[in-house]
């Protein structure tokens, strides 16, 4: 795919009516798509559907491994550095590497920042550099946060932001809060953050691309469940084999095909005949598999943000039989046959599926979001 997610800034001579805004994402484009980078595309197109013009954060100022640990060295040895922490009483580690990131990220975003002569709102989707809305603040932005999970509570991430008290924290900081998940806009309300949610549905390529497998599968024969997923994200991967495992319990007859990053790493676990394992596979192979799948398996033991799998495949019209922790948020699409055990695994596979409705667009939250952005935007422009 080589479609750009966030159009680069146009001429101010061609956009003079357009608030400028800032997207600091890490998903701004990519070679395999998969659900953060949709989840981006989704973001860019509501902000122009309010009528702002979108400026890519620019991560270059240091591009080598050496400039940035030359930073990162600076940072650990710089007054300002600690000045930083201690005026904005940040909850971190006294090491090393903690105070690097921090002094290297403050770094980061006051250059970048100070550069936009004509936005003064950042739309911040790269939550892990949790310095960013302090910084913001010491030079007048407004920000809102649009976590793709709550990093402090992920499996198998980086260390950054530290604790989940630091990340709340930090999102606190920020003008409003929209989440991907239901359940953390809950829990971030709890801790008195001002947090809505926003669901993830498929930017408008993606979704013309889900409603012609959609189309295809009408008329196609149903012959397999499909698990499908990256193997070499933690959480998804634990899942998978946990549920190999549970249908390695049940008879052999039904067919089960397995299609993803790096999941030919699963062959150990699938030493029965009706288990095929695909790898990595095309755009062309994945809508065939999809076209002839009964339904998509999804299990997740643990993991935070959405799976974006789920509405992704409904409107493609494949059922989806998930977990209660991998359907979170999703509770109420109809297609979604939730399960807590092994037992109720195999009996929902057990139906006689049909092809779901299309779930319908979480229009009152997105415009929730449009408002949001276009009054902060108006506001620091006016």
């Amino acid at each position: 795919m080589n479609q750009t997610v966030l159009a680069p800034h146009h001429s101010r001579s061609s956009v003079r009516s357009q608030p400028s805004v800032l997207v600091d994402t890490f998903f701004q484009d990519s070679a395999l798509p998969h659900g953060g980078y949709y989840r981006t595309q989704q973001i860019a197109e509501l902000v122009e559907q309010a009528n702002c013009q979108i400026t890519p954060f620019e991560r270059t100022i240091l591009s080598t491994r050496s400039q940035r640990l030359l930073a990162g060295l600076k940072a650990v040895l710089s007054p300002a550095t600690f000045g930083f922490i201690l005026r904005h009483q940040l909850n971190i580690r006294k090491s090393a590497s903690a105070i690097a990131f921090c002094g290297f990220q403050r770094h980061l975003y006051t250059t970048v920042l100070k550069q936009q002569g004509d936005s003064s709102l950042l739309l911040w989707e790269a939550t892990k550099n949790y310095v960013a809305p302090y910084v913001a603040a010491e030079i007048g932005w407004n920000v809102i946060a649009l976590p793709h999970n709550i990093e402090s509570l992920a499996d198998g991430q980086d260390i950054y932001p530290e604790s989940f008290e630091t990340e709340v924290a930090s999102l606190s900081k920020a003008s409003a809060v929209f989440c991907i998940a239901r359940e953390e806009a809950w829990l971030l309300r709890l801790k008195g953050v001002n947090a809505e949610y926003l669901p993830y549905y498929p930017p408008e390529k993606r979704y013309r691309e889900l409603l012609e497998i959609r189309q295809q599968r009408q008329a196609s024969t149903k012959d397999y469940f499909l698990i499908l997923g990256s193997a070499t994200h933690p959480p998804t991967r634990d899942g998978m084999i946990e549920q190999i495992h549970w249908l390695k319990q049940s008879q052999d007859s039904i067919s089960v095909q397995i299609a993803g990053r790096k999941t030919e790493t699963l062959e150990p676990y699938c030493d029965r005949a009706n288990f095929t394992l695909h790898g990595s596979v095309s755009e062309e192979q994945l809508t065939e598999l999809l076209i002839h799948a009964k339904a998509i398996l999804i299990h997740q033991r643990s993991g935070g943000g959405a799976i974006t799998r789920i509405p992704d495949m409904l409107i493609a019209g494949v059922p989806v039989i998930a977990n209660g922790n991998a359907c979170r948020s999703a509770f109420e699409y109809e297609g979604v046959y939730c399960y807590d055990d092994r037992q109720e695994l195999i009996e929902q596979m057990q139906h006689e599926f049909e092809i779901p409705p299309v779930p319908p667009r979480p229009i009152a939250a997105e415009r929730r979001f449009k408002d949001c952005v276009l009054k902060l935007s108006q506001a620091q422009s006016s």
